[in-house]
This record gives structure tokens, C-alpha cells and sequence, in this order.
């Protein structure tokens, strides 16, 4: 029970649910409608948004490195995630194929299986989650033997250069699903994200030291945020980088900083905000559920359009993150609904005093 931990789960959630709540709606009510002033607003801080996918690379092997970094991973480790978080990405990558299936059967089923094998729909980080527990699996008694600074600096170098060459490149003429990989399949292989990984496996394993650094180094970490979203906004809107997503190579220096910055800043925090801690316990399922009814509502405002500009994004983030807590809670009431859906996490309690 680490309580920065809670606080980043839950702010990580919020911000994707957010900015795919700014993606559907700039693109439903248009720059026109919106204002270019407000347009451009809103997708610069969809862009800063982007560090929400990559901290839970951290925050999920922060957790495994801190719970087992004094004793032995279990014989069931990997069963136990296939089963509470690997099926519910399978039942998910099925339902959001169900719409093409209205196209033609063959549709239907190949968009089936691209979501459940190639993570064809925003569950794709599953597939990269599970990649990274197998890695743990094995090989964190390496890890923990090498040096960290080596290992680090050798997994941003590697994570760095692979996000650097689809930032820069185009597919080879000729080359089979060429865009396809340079414009999706590249996301979900291992080396997009390792570096979020290591950081998170030492972090972990060092967890006081990690917190006596991030105090060492609290004015960096206090300003890091502002200045990685400068320079990440300056780098889009000059058209150095225009990649839209959290695949960006400046988005590794911008998601540890964030990352960081919450870390420390929850440490000076009296109590967890209540709010914080209920999102976080629900997050899982959120971030499966949440893009159903974005697309929900932005058919139902097709049918019904009413001018409310900038506020449609609101309801589209509102909307989604009620309905889809909802739906949550309710089919976790059914013994079998955590495998559609996944687990509603357990309740944050607070390390009891030692007696004195």
C-alpha cells in the first residue's frame, strides 16, 4: 500500500480518459466551430497529456520490483495476471471488434483478431504490460546484480533510438504492411517502453533511496513537468516532431518528470485525497471501458447535435468516466465480471503506527 502510487494510478487514468476526450472532441465539433485559439489549446494539452500510458509501464513494475524485491516471485505469478488482467484484454479486444461485424463477417473476425494479437485497439497496452512480466519473470536476478546506472542508461539508449527511427523515418517502398507498422505496430513491442520499465524495477527495488533522490533533486523534479512540456510543445508546434501520441521520443524525459514530480509532491500530502484513491481503485477497468462511451456519446450527439464548443469534451470526459465506473461496479457484483472487465482494486489503508 504506497500511496504515491494510488495518486499516479489515478492521475495517469484521468489524463487518458482526458485526452482521448479532446481527440473525439476537437475532431466532432471542428477548429470552426471551436475556435482555432481554443482548438489549439486544447490539443497542446492533449499533447502534455500524452505521459499517461507510459506511467503505467513505471508504476506496474514499480509495484512488482517493491513487492518481491525481498522474497521470491511466486510459482503462480504470471497465471494470476493471465487471468485477471490478460483475459479481460481478450473479452474487451472482442467487443470493440463487434461494430465491423455490421460491415461483413470477414471484417468482424479480422478485426478480432487484430485486436486480441496485435493489440489493434487502445487495450494495446496489455500486450506491452504482459511482455514486461514475463521479462521480470525472468530476468530480474540480473537486474538486480548489474549496475543500475549502466542498465538505465543503456535501456533510454535502446528505447530512445527505436522510438527515434519511426519518429524519422518513412517505411521502405515496398514493404509489406510498411505503414501499418510505422503508424500503429511499432507502439506495442517491448522496446518503445523499457526504459519506463527500468526505472520503475530500480525504483522499486531501491524504494528509500529512490525517495532520498527524489528530495535531493526536488527543484528539478518541482520544475521538471513545465519545462519537458515547453520543450515538447515547442518541438510539435515547429514541426520538428509531429508524432501525436505518446510515442514520441521527448515524451520518456516528460513522463518521468511527471512521474516524478507526483511522486514527491504526494509524499508532502497529509492524507490521499479521497477522490484520487477511488479512480485509482476503478483505473483498470476505466481505461477499458472508457472509449466505448466516448464512442457512445459521440453518436448520440450525431443524432442530436446542440452547439456547446469547448464544452463538449467535458461531457465527453464526464460521461465516459461515469459510465464506465458504473458499469464497473456493477458487473464486479456478478462473481465472474472481473473477467470482463478486470478487478475493482482494494481500498488504500495507511501503515499503522508502531507501538511504542
Amino acid at each position: 500500500m504506497i500511496r504515491e502510487i494510488f495518486i499516479l494510478r489515478s492521475i495517469g487514468c484521468l489524463s487518458i480518459v482526458l485526452l482521448h476526450s479532446i481527440h473525439i472532441g476537437i475532431n466532432q465539433i471542428g477548429i470552426e466551430e471551436m475556435g482555432e485559439g481554443t482548438a489549439l489549446f486544447f490539443d497542446s494539452i492533449q499533447m502534455i497529456l500524452y505521459y499517461g500510458t507510459p506511467m503505467f509501464i513505471f508504476i506496474s513494475e514499480f509495484l512488482i520490483a517493491y513487492s518481491y524485491r525481498k522474497r521470491e516471485l511466486p510459482d503462480d505469478f504470471l497465471r494470476k495476471r493471465l487471468r485477471f488482467i490478460l483475459i479481460p484484454f481478450v473479452i474487451m479486444g472482442v467487443f470493440y471488434a463487434l461494430p465491423f461485424f455490421q460491415l461483413s463477417f470477414e471484417q468482424g473476425i479480422n478485426s478480432m483478431m487484430m485486436n486480441i494479437f496485435v493489440g489493434d485497439y487502445h487495450g494495446y497496452f496489455i500486450l506491452i504490460i504482459f511482455q514486461f512480466y514475463v521479462f521480470h519473470y525472468w530476468f530480474h536476478g540480473w537486474l538486480r546484480r548489474w549496475k543500475p546506472s549502466v542498465v538505465l542508461a543503456a535501456a533510454f539508449g535502446i528505447n530512445a533510438a527505436y522510438l527515434m527511427f519511426f519518429n524519422f523515418t518513412l517505411p521502405p517502398e515496398g514493404l509489406p504492411y510498411g505503414t501499418y507498422i510505422w503508424e500503429r505496430f511499432y507502439w506495442v513491442p517491448m522496446f518503445g517502453w523499457i526504459f519506463y520499465f527500468t526505472v520503475g524495477y530500480y525504483a522499486g527495488t531501491y524504494y528509500e533511496s529512490f525517495k532520498q533522490l527524489l528530495h535531493k533533486w526536488r527543484w528539478l523534479i518541482l520544475a521538471g513537468p513545465l519545462l519537458t512540456s515547453v520543450g515538447m510543445l515547442i518541438f510539435y508546434h515547429s514541426g520538428f516532431l509531429m508524432v501525436h501520441s505518446s510515442k514520441r521520443t521527448d515524451i520518456l524525459i516528460h513522463t518521468l518528470m511527471c512521474s516524478f514530480f507526483l511522486f514527491y509532491v504526494t509524499q508532502k500530502l497529509k492524507h490521499l485525497p479521497s477522490f484520487l484513491e477511488f479512480i485509482s481503485r476503478y483505473s483498470f477497468g476505466i481505461y477499458l471501458l472508457h472509449y466505448f462511451y466516448i464512442f457512445l456519446m459521440d453518436f448520440i450527439y450525431e443524432q442530436f447535435p446542440v452547439q456547446v464548443g469547448f464544452g463538449y469534451i467535458l461531457i465527453l470526459f464526464t460521461f465516459s468516466l461515469g459510465a464506465s465506473i458504473l458499469t464497473i461496479f456493477i458487473l464486479n457484483k456478478w462473481k465472474y465480471g472481473h473477467f470482463i472487465i478486470g478487478k475493482i482494486g482494494p481500498k488504500f489503508k495507511p501503515k499503522k503506527a508502531a507501538a511504542s
